[in-house]
Protein backbone atom coordinates (compact mmCIF):
# COMPACT_ATOMS: atom_id res chain seq x y z
CA UNK A 1 0.00 0.00 0.00
CA UNK A 2 1.16 3.39 -1.25
CA UNK A 3 2.18 5.64 2.15
CA UNK A 4 -0.38 8.52 1.04
CA UNK A 5 -3.26 5.87 0.66
CA UNK A 6 -2.54 4.37 3.71
CA UNK A 7 -2.23 8.13 5.72
CA UNK A 8 -6.15 8.43 4.08
CA UNK A 9 -6.86 5.42 5.75
CA UNK A 10 -5.39 6.16 8.83
CA UNK A 11 -6.82 9.25 9.03
CA UNK A 12 -10.98 7.79 8.41
CA UNK A 13 -9.89 4.80 10.53
CA UNK A 14 -9.34 6.90 13.74
CA UNK A 15 -12.18 9.35 13.16
CA UNK A 16 -14.38 6.37 12.88
CA UNK A 17 -15.67 6.79 9.51
CA UNK A 18 -17.86 3.94 8.54
CA UNK A 19 -16.61 0.97 6.21
CA UNK A 20 -18.75 1.79 2.95
CA UNK A 21 -17.56 5.20 3.14
CA UNK A 22 -13.63 4.44 3.37
CA UNK A 23 -14.20 2.27 0.55
CA UNK A 24 -16.14 5.02 -1.57
CA UNK A 25 -13.45 7.79 -0.88
CA UNK A 26 -9.97 5.62 -1.46
CA UNK A 27 -11.73 4.81 -4.81
CA UNK A 28 -12.61 8.50 -5.58
CA UNK A 29 -9.20 9.32 -4.78
CA UNK A 30 -7.22 6.66 -6.92
CA UNK A 31 -9.93 7.34 -9.73
CA UNK A 32 -8.79 10.91 -9.46
CA UNK A 33 -4.88 9.73 -9.56
CA UNK A 34 -5.30 7.26 -12.39
CA UNK A 35 -7.00 9.82 -14.20
CA UNK A 36 -3.73 12.09 -14.34
CA UNK A 37 -1.26 8.93 -13.67
CA UNK A 38 0.38 11.00 -11.13
CA UNK A 39 0.18 11.03 -7.08
CA UNK A 40 -2.17 13.33 -5.82
CA UNK A 41 0.34 15.22 -3.77
CA UNK A 42 1.63 16.12 -6.91
CA UNK A 43 -1.69 17.96 -8.74
CA UNK A 44 -3.03 21.10 -8.32
CA UNK A 45 -6.42 23.00 -7.69
CA UNK A 46 -6.80 23.17 -11.30
CA UNK A 47 -6.26 19.52 -11.95
CA UNK A 48 -8.95 19.23 -9.32
CA UNK A 49 -11.14 21.68 -10.84
CA UNK A 50 -10.54 19.92 -13.99
CA UNK A 51 -11.34 16.47 -12.81
CA UNK A 52 -14.69 17.58 -11.28
CA UNK A 53 -15.72 19.25 -15.17
CA UNK A 54 -14.73 16.05 -16.44
CA UNK A 55 -16.90 13.94 -14.60
CA UNK A 56 -19.68 16.32 -15.50
CA UNK A 57 -19.28 16.66 -18.24
CA UNK A 58 -17.72 13.38 -20.32
CA UNK A 59 -18.61 11.34 -17.97
CA UNK A 60 -22.13 12.68 -16.68
CA UNK A 61 -22.03 11.31 -13.60
CA UNK A 62 -25.27 11.62 -10.74
CA UNK A 63 -24.82 14.66 -7.95
CA UNK A 64 -24.76 11.80 -5.90
CA UNK A 65 -21.72 9.91 -7.35
CA UNK A 66 -20.43 13.58 -7.59
CA UNK A 67 -20.89 14.67 -4.21
CA UNK A 68 -19.11 11.62 -2.61
CA UNK A 69 -16.00 12.02 -5.34
CA UNK A 70 -15.93 15.64 -4.11
CA UNK A 71 -15.96 14.82 -0.74
CA UNK A 72 -13.03 12.19 -1.07
CA UNK A 73 -10.85 14.49 -2.81
CA UNK A 74 -11.39 17.53 -0.39
CA UNK A 75 -10.55 15.23 2.87
CA UNK A 76 -7.66 13.81 0.93
CA UNK A 77 -6.27 17.76 0.62
CA UNK A 78 -7.12 19.01 3.79
CA UNK A 79 -6.50 16.27 6.26
CA UNK A 80 -4.03 14.14 4.32
CA UNK A 81 -1.82 16.60 2.19
CA UNK A 82 -2.60 19.43 5.01
CA UNK A 83 -3.67 22.25 1.87
CA UNK A 84 -6.46 24.35 2.02
CA UNK A 85 -9.60 23.89 0.09
CA UNK A 86 -10.58 27.08 -1.92
CA UNK A 87 -14.16 26.82 -2.09
CA UNK A 88 -15.01 29.57 -4.42
CA UNK A 89 -12.27 28.21 -6.99
CA UNK A 90 -13.59 24.53 -6.22
CA UNK A 91 -17.73 24.96 -5.37
CA UNK A 92 -19.59 21.68 -4.36
CA UNK A 93 -22.53 20.46 -7.24
CA UNK A 94 -25.78 21.55 -5.50
CA UNK A 95 -28.10 18.48 -5.22
CA UNK A 96 -31.67 18.30 -6.71
CA UNK A 97 -34.07 18.59 -4.14
CA UNK A 98 -36.39 15.66 -5.02
CA UNK A 99 -39.55 14.75 -3.31
CA UNK A 100 -39.52 10.83 -1.89
CA UNK A 101 -41.15 7.79 -3.21
CA UNK A 102 -43.84 6.80 -1.10
CA UNK A 103 -45.88 3.40 -1.22
CA UNK A 104 -49.90 3.88 -0.24
CA UNK A 105 -50.71 2.08 3.22
CA UNK A 106 -52.55 -0.06 0.71
CA UNK A 107 -49.52 -0.90 -1.04
CA UNK A 108 -47.82 -1.86 1.63
CA UNK A 109 -50.73 -4.18 3.49
CA UNK A 110 -50.75 -5.92 -0.53
CA UNK A 111 -46.95 -6.20 -0.87
CA UNK A 112 -46.48 -7.64 2.88
CA UNK A 113 -49.51 -9.78 2.53
CA UNK A 114 -48.94 -11.24 -0.78
CA UNK A 115 -45.07 -12.45 0.70
CA UNK A 116 -45.69 -16.07 1.97
CA UNK A 117 -42.70 -16.71 3.15
CA UNK A 118 -42.31 -16.48 7.07
CA UNK A 119 -38.98 -15.04 7.22
CA UNK A 120 -39.42 -12.16 4.21
CA UNK A 121 -42.84 -11.13 5.48
CA UNK A 122 -41.47 -10.49 8.95
CA UNK A 123 -38.64 -8.69 7.24
CA UNK A 124 -40.94 -6.29 5.16
CA UNK A 125 -43.05 -5.45 8.37
CA UNK A 126 -39.91 -4.57 10.54
CA UNK A 127 -38.82 -2.27 7.54
CA UNK A 128 -41.93 -0.75 7.04
CA UNK A 129 -43.40 -0.39 10.52
CA UNK A 130 -39.96 0.41 12.40
CA UNK A 131 -38.46 2.83 10.08
CA UNK A 132 -35.15 1.44 9.77
CA UNK A 133 -32.82 1.92 7.09
CA UNK A 134 -31.74 -1.91 4.77
CA UNK A 135 -28.35 -1.71 6.20
CA UNK A 136 -29.87 -1.60 9.69
CA UNK A 137 -32.12 -4.57 9.73
CA UNK A 138 -29.58 -7.03 8.40
CA UNK A 139 -27.15 -6.44 11.33
CA UNK A 140 -30.03 -6.12 14.01
CA UNK A 141 -30.01 -9.06 16.68
CA UNK A 142 -32.72 -10.95 18.64
CA UNK A 143 -31.65 -8.89 22.40
CA UNK A 144 -31.92 -5.59 19.69
CA UNK A 145 -36.30 -6.17 20.08
CA UNK A 146 -37.19 -5.04 24.04
CA UNK A 147 -40.69 -6.31 24.25
CA UNK A 148 -40.90 -5.26 27.82
CA UNK A 149 -40.56 -1.60 26.57
CA UNK A 150 -42.11 -2.03 22.72
CA UNK A 151 -39.16 -0.39 21.07
CA UNK A 152 -36.42 -2.20 18.78
CA UNK A 153 -32.80 -0.57 19.73
CA UNK A 154 -30.71 0.17 16.46
CA UNK A 155 -27.56 -0.26 17.28
CA UNK A 156 -24.59 2.10 15.37
CA UNK A 157 -26.79 3.08 13.07
CA UNK A 158 -26.02 5.55 10.26
CA UNK A 159 -23.13 8.26 11.46
CA UNK A 160 -22.47 4.97 13.90
CA UNK A 161 -25.55 6.67 16.30
CA UNK A 162 -27.80 3.74 18.31
CA UNK A 163 -31.25 4.70 18.54
CA UNK A 164 -34.89 3.17 19.51
CA UNK A 165 -38.02 3.24 17.41
CA UNK A 166 -41.22 1.58 17.47
CA UNK A 167 -42.07 -1.96 18.10
CA UNK A 168 -46.29 -2.40 17.57
CA UNK A 169 -47.66 -5.50 18.66
CA UNK A 170 -48.82 -6.92 15.10
CA UNK A 171 -45.12 -6.83 14.84
CA UNK A 172 -43.79 -8.20 18.03
CA UNK A 173 -46.42 -11.52 17.38
CA UNK A 174 -44.56 -11.93 13.72
CA UNK A 175 -41.10 -11.75 14.75
CA UNK A 176 -42.07 -14.59 17.87
CA UNK A 177 -43.50 -16.58 15.05
CA UNK A 178 -40.23 -16.45 13.01
CA UNK A 179 -38.06 -16.94 15.90
CA UNK A 180 -39.75 -20.36 17.13
CA UNK A 181 -39.68 -20.94 13.24
CA UNK A 182 -36.25 -20.65 12.39
CA UNK A 183 -34.35 -19.91 15.59
CA UNK A 184 -31.60 -17.78 14.68
CA UNK A 185 -28.23 -18.07 16.65
CA UNK A 186 -26.78 -14.26 16.30
CA UNK A 187 -28.56 -12.33 13.74
CA UNK A 188 -32.53 -11.80 13.69
CA UNK A 189 -32.36 -12.54 10.21
CA UNK A 190 -29.98 -15.02 8.95
CA UNK A 191 -28.51 -16.23 5.86
CA UNK A 192 -28.12 -19.77 4.35
CA UNK A 193 -24.63 -20.02 6.87
CA UNK A 194 -26.19 -19.87 10.42
CA UNK A 195 -24.64 -17.00 12.58
CA UNK A 196 -23.86 -14.58 9.45
CA UNK A 197 -26.88 -11.91 8.66
CA UNK A 198 -28.68 -12.03 5.52
CA UNK A 199 -27.37 -9.85 2.96
CA UNK A 200 -28.24 -6.59 2.01
CA UNK A 201 -28.96 -7.82 -1.93
CA UNK A 202 -30.97 -10.87 -0.54
CA UNK A 203 -33.20 -8.39 0.99
CA UNK A 204 -33.24 -5.97 -2.17
CA UNK A 205 -34.09 -8.82 -4.47
CA UNK A 206 -37.14 -10.40 -1.71
CA UNK A 207 -38.52 -6.17 -2.05
CA UNK A 208 -38.58 -6.17 -6.19
CA UNK A 209 -40.52 -9.78 -6.00
CA UNK A 210 -43.03 -8.40 -3.96
CA UNK A 211 -43.61 -5.42 -5.95
CA UNK A 212 -43.62 -7.63 -9.19
CA UNK A 213 -45.78 -9.92 -7.32
CA UNK A 214 -48.43 -7.21 -6.66
CA UNK A 215 -48.58 -5.74 -10.08
CA UNK A 216 -46.48 -2.38 -8.59
CA UNK A 217 -45.23 0.07 -11.46
CA UNK A 218 -43.19 2.70 -9.58
CA UNK A 219 -40.19 2.26 -10.16
CA UNK A 220 -38.95 2.08 -5.94
CA UNK A 221 -36.65 0.09 -3.91
CA UNK A 222 -36.75 -1.35 -0.86
CA UNK A 223 -35.88 2.27 0.88
CA UNK A 224 -39.36 3.47 -0.09
CA UNK A 225 -40.57 1.79 3.25
CA UNK A 226 -38.66 3.78 5.07
CA UNK A 227 -40.30 6.58 3.59
CA UNK A 228 -43.47 5.11 3.31
CA UNK A 229 -43.05 4.78 7.75
CA UNK A 230 -42.09 8.35 8.03
CA UNK A 231 -45.03 9.69 5.87
CA UNK A 232 -48.05 7.39 6.42
CA UNK A 233 -47.25 8.65 10.66
CA UNK A 234 -47.24 11.91 9.83
CA UNK A 235 -50.19 11.52 8.10
CA UNK A 236 -51.66 9.87 10.89
CA UNK A 237 -50.50 13.21 12.81
CA UNK A 238 -47.16 12.11 14.83
CA UNK A 239 -45.32 15.30 15.10
CA UNK A 240 -42.36 15.90 12.96
CA UNK A 241 -39.58 15.65 15.85
CA UNK A 242 -40.60 12.35 17.00
CA UNK A 243 -40.34 10.93 13.31
CA UNK A 244 -37.07 12.49 13.56
CA UNK A 245 -36.45 10.69 16.01
CA UNK A 246 -37.29 7.38 15.14
CA UNK A 247 -35.52 7.64 11.84
CA UNK A 248 -32.39 8.84 13.76
CA UNK A 249 -32.29 12.17 11.76
CA UNK A 250 -29.50 14.59 12.45
CA UNK A 251 -31.84 17.54 11.25
CA UNK A 252 -35.55 18.15 11.39
CA UNK A 253 -34.76 19.40 7.80
CA UNK A 254 -34.30 16.17 6.58
CA UNK A 255 -37.39 14.82 7.60
CA UNK A 256 -39.43 17.84 6.99
CA UNK A 257 -38.99 16.47 3.25
CA UNK A 258 -41.93 13.91 4.16
CA UNK A 259 -44.45 16.80 5.26
CA UNK A 260 -44.07 17.73 1.47
CA UNK A 261 -45.13 14.41 0.32
CA UNK A 262 -48.46 14.05 2.80
CA UNK A 263 -51.76 13.30 1.50
CA UNK A 264 -53.33 15.09 4.09
CA UNK A 265 -51.62 18.57 3.52
CA UNK A 266 -54.03 18.05 0.28
CA UNK A 267 -57.50 17.43 1.75
CA UNK A 268 -59.64 20.22 2.48
CA UNK A 269 -58.11 22.77 -0.18
CA UNK A 270 -60.03 24.28 -2.28
CA UNK A 271 -61.10 23.13 -6.02
CA UNK A 272 -60.05 25.99 -8.15
CA UNK A 273 -61.99 24.99 -11.08
CA UNK A 274 -65.35 24.52 -8.79
CA UNK A 275 -67.16 27.19 -10.78
CA UNK A 276 -65.48 27.03 -14.19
Amino acid sequence: MKPLRAKMLRYMERRGYSPSTIRAYTMWVLQFALHYGKSPDLLTEEDIGAYFDHLRRSRQLSQSSLAGCYSGIKLLWEKVLGRSWNANKLPRSKRAKTLPEVLSEEEVRQLICQTKNLKHRAFLKVLYTTGVRVGELVKLKPGDIDSKRMVVRVEMGKGKKSRYTVLSMPLLKELRAYWLEYRPRVYLFEGQVPGRHISIRTVQTVFKQACKRIGLRKQVGVHVLRHSFATHLLENGVDTLTVKALLGHSDVSTTARYVHVQNSRMKGLPDLLAHW
